[in-house]
Order: structure tokens, then C-alpha cells, then sequence
């Protein structure tokens, strides 16, 4: 007897199975998702708090060593040094900020020789004061329950060195309510478990719909999951490629400012400031680096929001030829030899003309770093297969198989071409405009190739 063939209905526990494990895989990220947004709440916050902390305590305690300083008490002892009318008055001015426990000083024998409350001076903190030191906070940040710091109350305890000429004359402790903190926390903590208990209720109520609808769809619903499937490998490869792309792009930037900081911080507390056309020189790198980055935003908000253009009927020819005289002065100052070749007769395609003139400027900064100072750039417009093709070559070096398969993508061009998005957002015009975009390593005259069809309205004459 011959098999007989399965019915739906008997598939149908092996479908829910196999439908259901990606959708309680998505669950259980979601769940992740949440725990880690969860424990992110209490580390930024934290973080915050324990930053504002130590800055008005490092604040405080440098200005503090100035008026010990200014008034040669640096060899004088606490006990002195606390009767003088300008301590005095400095200290009675001190009031712990908002949440503040306590502000205090304790001497090189730990001994409280200063405090907003005056009832504890006199009392010792002992080698063990401290509960715990708290790791997201750093080395000088420490949990208090029950010291002769804070009493009976919980608080975060800052401590700052407190440095002369003459070598280290004790310590100044700030105090944050860790009560009130910790409460701050919870209630922050809250707002995202609900945040996330609405989507892990949506997200279930997603899942138990698709399993419910997919089951039933037809055997013929494999080549669909296929195509998703690819779909979902290509975005995903996309992403990847696009997060270490931005990682690397955003880095060296981030990193150029960093150190101009850091110049013009050492310049500025320094007794030796830097020349004034040194700082402007660093400012100006600066705004380079910020420039660079804003950049990089803008063609990466560009590349990722796939809105269709405003489309209208433009001439290439005179587009392209408006471009290279926009570039002229740039390429004379390389002396880059340019040659042009451009029909008399219009070139009408259908595209946003913003976005036209956007990737001409890409293609061509692409070949002008390409070409180099003193290199070539070949330009040549023709019609071309019913369409118009701009074909741009350049005198840089041809390109391994493997660049010229991914040149078009996000961070893949080999040369720099500003933001790393440039021939990505070229292709992504063209290809919205109907057209295509190519490279290859034949001649000078044409390795980045852009065809495009021609407007409606133009005549289809023209040569293969």
C-alpha cells in the first residue's frame, strides 16, 4: 500500500514547537533585556550622584588647602588651625548640599578635628570605619552605617587628601544620605519594572498571536520564512557592519578631543600656558572632530531613514558639471587633473535633486582622495542603455575583488570619503532613483559606474 501522506492536523504539535522557539527566545532577550535595564537604573544613578559627590568634595577641599596656604597654617596644628577667624568663618559658610549628611575634616591620626556637627569633633573613625568601598564610585568612595562620621544614618562617604607643599595635613570627608538615595533608586527602579512589564506583556501577546496565526498559514509559507530569513541575515550583517563602523569612525574623534581637553586643561592650571596660536590651533582641531561627528550623524540619519525622495526631472549633465566647478578650487589646490566629458544634449532623469547633488559630491571626493595630489580624475556622461550612466575613474589603485564586492557598503570604501557612509548613501540614491551603481577596474575613465533611466518625458534615442 502506498504511504499515505500526512495531514496538517498531525504536523500541527511539531508547527507550534517549531514556531513557538524563536517566539519564547524573543521572550526570554525581552526578559534579559529588562534585568539589565533594571541593574543599568541603580548603576547610572549611582554613578551620577557619586560624580557630583566627589566633584563638590574635591571642590572643597582644594579650597580649603588655598586658605590654609594663603594663611601660612600649613605646619599649624588642627587645634589652632580650627580657632583661626577665617577657618572659622569658612567653615560656619560650609553646609552640606542637598541629601548632604555631613561635611568633615579628619587629621593624619584619624581623629575628627572638623564636622557640620560640631558634637562629633574630638571622636576617632578607627581602622575600620567604613562598611564596604563602593566599586562604581572609585577608590575613594566608601558605604557608612553607624560611624562616628554619620552616626546612626547610612551614607556615602567621599574622602579627598587634603595636600601642602609640606607633605598631606589629613583628609576631608562629605557625606550623601544613603537612605535617600537608595529610596531614589527603588522609585526609578519601579518606573522601568513597569515600562518593562508592559512590554513583556505585549511582546507575549505578540508571540501567543504569531504562533496562532502562523500555525495555520500553508506548507507554501517555507519559501516566505526563507526570504525572511535572508532578510534578517542581511540587516543583521548591515548592523554589525554599521556598529563597528561607527565604533571606528567615532572613536579617533572622541579620542582627538580627549587629548585637546586634557591640553588645555594642563594649559590653563599651568604656570607655562601654551602660545595663543598653539590653543587656537587645538580649538580649532577640536571643532574638526566635532564637525566630523555631526557629519557622521547627519548621513547616518540619512542612510538608515529610507523616505523616499521628492523626485523631479534633472539634467546629469549639468548637475555633474556644477559640481566639479563647485570642487574646482579644492582640486587646483592638489593640482588634480581633471577631464570632463559631457553630451550638449540634456540628460533628464527622475531624482531628488538634493540627493543628486549629494552623491555627485560623494563619488568625486571619493575619487579625489583616491587620485592623490597631482593624480587624474576622468568624468564622462553618456547615454547608455536607455538610460544615462555617469562614469567617474580616477588614477588611485584598482581594487581586489573583495573591495569592489563591498565597496558600496557602510565603512567599506577604501579611501576616506568623510563620514565612511558616503558610497552607501550613493547607492541606496541610486537604486531609489531606479538605477544602479557599479565599480570595476578597467580604464581610468569609469571604475565608479552610475546608470540611471531616463526621465519619462525625455526621447529614448541614444546609443548601446
Amino acid at each position: 500500500m502506498p504511504a499515505r501522506s500526512r495531514s496538517w492536523s498531525e504536523w500541527t504539535p511539531w508547527a507550534y514547537a517549531i514556531i513557538a522557539a524563536p517566539l519564547v527566545l524573543l521572550l526570554v532577550e525581552v526578559l534579559r533585556g529588562a534585568v539589565h535595564d533594571f541593574s543599568l537604573v541603580r548603576t547610572q544613578m549611582l554613578h551620577a550622584e557619586l560624580t557630583q559627590l566627589q566633584s563638590r568634595a574635591l571642590q572643597r577641599a582644594k579650597g580649603l588647602e588655598v586658605l590654609i596656604k594663603s594663611h601660612d597654617a600649613t605646619t599649624l596644628p588642627w587645634a589652632q588651625t580650627r580657632g583661626e577667624s577665617w577657618f572659622t568663618t569658612y567653615w560656619s559658610d560650609l553646609r552640606p548640599a542637598e541629601h548632604g549628611l555631613y561635611s568633615a575634616i579628619v587629621d593624619d591620626g584619624g581623629q575628627i578635628v572638623a564636622h557640620s556637627d560640631s558634637s562629633k569633633v574630638g571622636q576617632r573613625l578607627g581602622s575600620s570605619w567604613y562598611e564596604q568601598k563602593v566599586s562604581d564610585g572609585g577608590p575613594d568612595v566608601v558605604w557608612t552605617q553607624r560611624s562616628p562620621l554619620d552616626g546612626d544614618r547610612q551614607a556615602y562617604d567621599v574622602t579627598v587628601p587634603l595636600q601642602t607643599k609640606e607633605g598631606a595635613i589629613g583628609e576631608y570627608h562629605e557625606g550623601l544620605d544613603g537612605g535617600w538615595l537608595e529610596a531614589k533608586i527603588a522609585d526609578r527602579q519601579r518606573g522601568t519594572a513597569l515600562h518593562w512589564l508592559w512590554v513583556i506583556a505585549l511582546v507575549g501577546s505578540v508571540d501567543a498571536a504569531a504562533v496562532a496565526a502562523l500555525v495555520s498559514v500553508a506548507s507554501g509559507q517555507g519559501r516566505m520564512w526563507r526570504i525572511l530569513r535572508g532578510q534578517t541575515r542581511q540587516r543583521s550583517r548591515e548592523l554589525s557592519q554599521i556598529g563597528a563602523g561607527l565604533a571606528h569612525e567615532i572613536r579617533n574623534p572622541l579620542h582627538a578631543l580627549r587629548i585637546n581637553l586634557h591640553t588645555l586643561r594642563r594649559s590653563f592650571s599651568s604656570r607655562n600656558p601654551l602660545p595663543e596660536d598653539q590653543l587656537v590651533a587645538t580649538i580649532e582641531e577640536s571643532e574638526d572632530a566635532i564637525d566630523r561627528l555631526d557629519e557622521l550623524m547627519r548621513d547616518l540619519v540619512q542612510f538608515t531613514d529610507r523616505v523616499a525622495g521628492k523626485a523631479a526631472e534633472v539634467d546629469l549633465a549639468h548637475e555633474v558639471w556644477a559640481t566639479l566647478s563647485l570642487l574646482a578650487e579644492t582640486l587646483q589646490h592638489e593640482r588634480i587633473d581633471v577631464s570632463s566629458r559631457l553630451p550638449s544634449e540634456p540628460s533628464p532623469i527622475a531624482i531628488d535633486p538634493v540627493r543628486l547633488r549629494q552623491l555627485l559630491l560623494n563619488v568625486l571626493t571619493m575619487a579625489q582622495h583616491r587620485a592623490g595630489k597631482s593624480g587624474k580624475i576622468d568624468v564622462q556622461v553618456d547615454r547608455l542603455n536607455g538610460g544615462v550612466e555617469l562614469a567617474v575613474g580616477d588614477s588611485g589603485p584598482a581594487l581586489a575583488e573583495e573591495q569592489r564586492n563591498g565597496i558600496f557598503e557602510p565603512f567599506q570604501a577604501p579611501a576616506e570619503t568623510g563620514s565612511g557612509l558616503g558610497l552607501a548613501l550613493v547607492q541606496v540614491y541610486v537604486e531609489e532613483a531606479g538605477g544602479r551603481a557599479t565599480w570595476d577596474n578597467g580604464a581610468a575613465a569609469g571604475r565608479c559606474r552610475l546608470w540611471f533611466p531616463l526621465a519619462p518625458s525625455a526621447p529614448k534615442g541614444g546609443h548601446l
